[in-house]
Formats: C-alpha cells, structure tokens, sequence
C-alpha cells in the first residue's frame, strides 16, 4: 500500500473532524449517546474520529483514516448524503 501523502492526511482528518462535528450536533459529546442510538461499536466511532498523527522526531505515522465507503455508512446513520457530509467550509 502507497505511503500517504501530506495532502491525503490533511483531508483523512478533515474527515474525521466532520464526523465528530457531525456526532456532536446528533447526539451531542458523548461518543456512548451515538453508539447507544445508532446500536455500533464504540470502537467503530472511536476509529472514524481519529486523526492521523506524524511523530516529529521519527515521522512515523500513526492512525489510518477511513475509506468512502465508510463515510458514506457514517452518512447513511444519520441520514445525510455525501454530498451533505462534503459541503462544509472544513473542505473548501
């Protein structure tokens, strides 16, 4: 698998800040409120809101970011398209 670029990980934590924005205005702070509503995995939100990291000393990167096909089930929860998910200033 390709290494990620600078630009691909400036946008895979574009897309996970969306997601918890997105969490937050469903069900509010609380990771546990959207799991307990949308019947998921804790994890599962846990890993669509992470962000990628690059150590500074030793540029090894942490985190792995989420496919399409991810968002577009994150969407399909709380009834959005994708094209709802991508309009917001965060991607222009």
């Amino acid at each position: 698998m390709a290494e990620l670029s600078k630009e691909n990980i400036i946008l895979a934590n574009k897309i996970a800040t969306r997601i918890k924005n997105l969490r937050t205005e469903v069900t509010g702070s609380k990771q546990m409120d959207f799991v307990r509503k949308y019947n998921i995995e804790k994890q599962t939100i846990s890993r669509w809101e992470s962000q990628i990291t690059i150590d500074k000393k030793t540029g090894k990167k942490s985190g792995r970011g989420i496919t399409i096909y991810t968002v577009e089930e994150f969407c399909n929860l709380i009834d959005i398209t994708l094209m709802d998910f991508f309009n917001d200033d965060l991607f222009k």
